[in-house]
């Protein structure tokens, strides 16, 4: 797998097999059915019944991101650009516009892509409350809309293309309880507040560790997916609440180097960094590796974008989808970290990582080999 350039820092058998997303990245992950939908204890899920949006090809369709503010959302659009583009006798049309996480503008956006026709609208919300009345209005004037990555507040959608916040949240609060036997203090260091993916993933976490009386939530804080920030947040964390911090439950990868440096930088040596959380990032892995940081990665795979692209042509087509379209993710664990609740790991963090690759490498990318960020380019379709 190519390198990333580090833009951080500046939901029957048939319905099994439909929802399975084959594995395409440089590593041997998971790539069986969601286990989120094999395990889910509903007789019935909900489903959209999409026989009102079906439409002839081609299809002229608009993707409102809420920016490109780190290496995980450059990788997520690509994969949707990339998925387009091998639809080109199907999608007249792909036309982005970049929010720069700010809801005034990504409203504005999807105001826009509405005014201009688009046959179907896919979101990521920057945040879920202030994007719901534009997205409540697009599917109110007969446009339907694929959430992908985050979700708006209200059901107003056809389908939710993510992997599973809730099972990731709960997956790391338990297995941070279970290293700390029941008892001890942990920090939670959250994404973007008002952000559907921080805030579920937080929710989650807090119901689990709600049920073990000895494990105490010391702080919430929000790095807004930034390692400059999750340093400065960790700093003062460290600085009011010392040794007394036992574990540092984070909501992706993306805050964790940031963490780890505060540790670093107030004097904690190899072995003395308490275990931390991550997701899709390889510099966590290095890091927990070098200094010997007891560390879970369940992984957030950006092929959902390309997911998003494969799940609106079948909306158009009128098939009934689940309301929530979730993909697998990976398990990876680093060794002798192993829990009664993560107890095989999908793979361990010594056989994922990229010793020699950079910090902002995404390790379940599922672009496949040869793919460069910095030097992507496909033709998409309604291009000349």
């Amino acid at each position: 797998m190519r390198h990333l350039p580090c833009l951080s820092r500046v939901g029957p058998l048939t319905l099994a097999a439909a929802l399975m997303i084959p594995a395409v990245s440089a590593h041997a992950d998971y790539t069986g059915a969601p286990r989120t939908f094999l395990f889910n204890p509903a007789v019935n899920i909900p489903f959209s019944d999409n026989a009102k949006f079906k439409k002839k090809p081609p299809y002229v369709i608009g993707f409102a991101n809420a920016g490109l503010g780190d290496s995980w959302r450059v990788v997520m659009q690509h994969s949707l650009m990339k998925a387009a583009s091998e639809h080109p006798d199907l999608i007249k049309q792909l036309i982005i516009t970049n929010g720069n996480m700010d809801d005034a503008k990504q409203a504005a956006d999807i105001q826009d892509l509405s005014s201009r026709g688009v046959d179907l609208l896919i979101v990521s919300a920057n945040t879920q409350k202030a994007l719901d009345p534009v997205v409540t209005r697009a599917m109110k004037q007969g446009i339907p809309v694929v959430m992908v990555d985050r979700r708006i507040s209200s059901d107003n959608f056809v389908s939710f293309v993510t992997g599973s916040d809730a099972m990731m949240g709960r997956l790391w609060a338990q297995w941070i309880v279970e290293k700390l036997h029941g008892k001890g203090n942990v920090i939670m260091l959250a994404g973007q507040a008002g952000s559907s993916v921080s805030a579920d993933r937080e929710t989650a976490a807090k119901q689990v560790f709600s049920q073990y009386p000895d494990i105490k939530v010391l702080d919430t804080v929000y790095s807004d997916w930034s390692p400059v920030k999750a340093k400065q947040q960790m700093q003062a964390m460290i600085s009011k609440y010392g040794r007394s911090i036992n574990a540092v439950w984070c909501a992706h990868g993306l805050p964790v180097a940031g963490s780890i440096d505060a540790f670093l930088a107030a004097g904690y040596k190899a072995g003395e960094i308490p275990p931390h959380t991550t997701a899709d990032l390889n510099g966590p892995l290095q890091l927990a590796l070098k200094y010997k940081i007891p560390m879970l990665e369940v992984g957030y795979p950006p092929s959902m974008g390309g997911t998003a692209i494969d799940v609106a042509l079948k909306v158009l087509a009128g098939q009934p989808l689940p309301k929530i379209y979730e993909i697998s993710p990976q398990i990876a664990l680093t060794r002798g970290d192993e829990t009664a609740s993560v107890p095989h790991p999908d793979q361990y963090i010594d056989e994922i990582v990229d010793k020699n690759g950079p910090p902002d490498e995404l390790i379940d990318g599922g672009m496949g080999p040869g793919y460069n960020p910095s030097t992507f380019k496909v033709k998409l379709p309604g291009e000349k």
